[in-house]
């Protein structure tokens, strides 16, 4: 039914010139990248280079689509109180969302015990939790109100509504782990990471890999846009939105990630495998 539902507003939309545009700066000038079901296109922007589906969504119904409809297993399941236990108990380890990879790149980019992070679209808590396990000092924001309250009130996650409310500039780094192929406009979420972070701060982010790369190799690149991934992420976009600013760039498992305070791009390897890393680091009061 969802599917069908999706497909219904794919087709009644198709035409209309609003669902084209670019939902991250509202350009009209694209080129189509990728095709599914004949009614939804994979656009690139002509000005800010974001890969995006369309028809595109209406902003306005993002935080009912991700209360209400977005499912996506262990994600969005809310366990049990008793499954939660077991899970608190060996910290995650070895489960679906064990942090360890993504701890060990945060300590490798050289944050420390106590650095303020924020955990940006952090569903139920599980990454804020072994982010806090890990001795980071988290702040946690997510806009599906049902998760949010489970992650403060079963994980004791310090979680905010709205990200006015966290104090400019008072952020060591802006962390999230697939959430930018989700948000209506990923500008929105860097400016707000410009705003949050002290000078020397970081911009961390996890996506599925939208790169050229990747899509010669993997024969799933594909399937990873559409419904629940409007936003196809890749390193043509990050450079373009972080033009001078010390900034690095891979595909997991990242091995090392030193990040200099050089005003440079740094390639880690040849972006083919499917999840993408990216850092930046705050300099000024743009990252262009």
């Amino acid at each position: 039914m969802p599917k069908l539902s999706y497909l219904f507003k794919a087709i009644t939309t198709q035409f209309s010139p609003e669902r084209l545009r670019c939902p991250n700066c509202g350009n009209e000038n694209n080129q189509v990248v990728d095709r599914k079901y004949f009614v939804t296109q994979l656009r690139r922007c002509g000005r800010c280079q974001l890969q995006y589906r369309t028809p595109t969504d209406n902003p306005a119904n993002n935080m009912s689509f991700y209360e209400t409809e977005y499912v996506q297993g262990f994600t969005t399941n809310l366990p049990a109180d008793s499954e939660l236990a077991k899970m608190k108990e060996n910290g995650f380890a070895g489960g679906e969302k064990d942090y360890r990879y993504y701890i060990s790149v945060l300590r490798n980019l050289g944050l420390e015990a106590e650095d303020k992070v924020l955990d940006y679209g952090c569903s139920w808590g599980y990454g804020s939790f072994q982010l806090r396990e890990a001795g980071f000092n988290v702040v946690s924001f997510e806009i599906a109100p049902t998760r949010r309250r489970f992650a403060h009130e079963k994980l004791g996650v310090a979680t905010v509504e709205d990200l006015e409310s966290i104090p400019a500039e008072s952020l060591d780094c802006f962390f999230s782990a697939h959430v930018l192929e989700h948000v209506p406009s990923p500008a929105q979420s860097i400016q707000h990471a410009l705003r949050l972070l002290k000078r020397g701060g970081l911009f961390v982010s996890f996506t599925p890999n939208g790169s050229n790369a990747h899509k010669a190799r993997s024969p799933d690149w594909h399937k990873l846009w559409g419904e629940v991934h409007p936003n196809f992420i890749d390193d043509v976009f990050l450079d373009s939105s972080f033009k001078s600013t010390p900034r690095i760039i891979g595909s997991s498992p990242v091995i090392s990630a030193v990040l200099p305070d050089a005003t440079k791009l740094i390639r880690l390897d040849d972006l083919d495998r499917g999840e993408l890393f990216f850092a930046a680091r705050k300099l000024g009061a743009s990252w262009a």
